[in-house]
């Protein structure tokens, strides 16, 4: 017999094209199965309510897939299971999950203490000015570091985060050489702020002087 919890992750596959859903819930499978089918009723957009009004919701196969013991381990499996079943580029999921409400830590640089804690991305970003997005995306990098802090989900004093070193990490400046945020490639600055990767990588290589109104250097 199948034990539900409070911190559930499904999946809801099409039997007629094997595309899937990943899902995250608090309540039921049960629960959420019927939330689903009220929103394709009432003809919201969206791929998989879309799908809902398409094919049934009997041409559905609903699963319990995983656990979690928190909200914040919760958001990490529906993150991990959207990736590993491909479920937004080939399936059903709009986004790549992790929506739920998450605790951020906030470490000194120098020393990798503790500096803040915030109940959620929105709180977290308010206390630098930034918006949330910067946020989540700093927790999940390698190297952590946005605004002068490393950033993470996860509680470890002293903070020390996971580097690779088969990287080139990027580190973005003000034009009047305020360290602004690092980054793990030059790929993924050009993704964060939308400034060309072509221009960037001129700068860190001493080609011009600065793109976008920022200083660029390989750390």
């Amino acid at each position: 017999m199948q034990i539900e919890n409070n911190y559930i992750i499904y999946k809801a596959q099409n039997l007629e094209n094997g595309l899937v859903y990943i899902g995250a819930t608090t309540n039921s499978v049960a629960q959420r199965k019927l939330d689903h089918l009220e929103r394709a009723n009432r003809g919201e957009s969206g791929k998989f309510q879309e799908a809902i009004s398409t094919y049934g919701v009997d041409a559905f196969e609903w699963e319990q897939i995983d656990t979690a013991s928190s909200t914040d381990e919760l958001a990490q499996k529906e993150k991990q299971y959207i990736d590993e079943f491909k479920a937004k580029e080939e399936g059903y999921n709009s986004d790549e999950g992790g929506g739920f409400k998450k605790t951020v830590y906030q470490y000194n640089l120098v020393d990798g203490y503790l500096k803040n804690t915030y109940s959620c991305l929105t709180d977290a970003a308010n206390a630098v000015n930034a918006n949330k997005q910067c946020i989540s995306r700093t927790c999940l990098s390698v190297n952590k570091i946005f605004r002068g802090y490393y950033w993470s989900y996860d509680y470890k004093v002293p903070f020390s985060p996971t580097t690779d070193k088969r990287r080139k990490v990027v580190h973005q400046y003000l034009v009047g050489g305020e360290f602004t945020a690092e980054y793990n490639s030059v790929a993924e600055a050009s993704k964060i702020t939308g400034i060309s990767k072509s221009c960037i990588s001129r700068v860190c290589r001493g080609e011009r002087e600065q793109s976008g109104g920022f200083l660029w250097k390989y750390n």
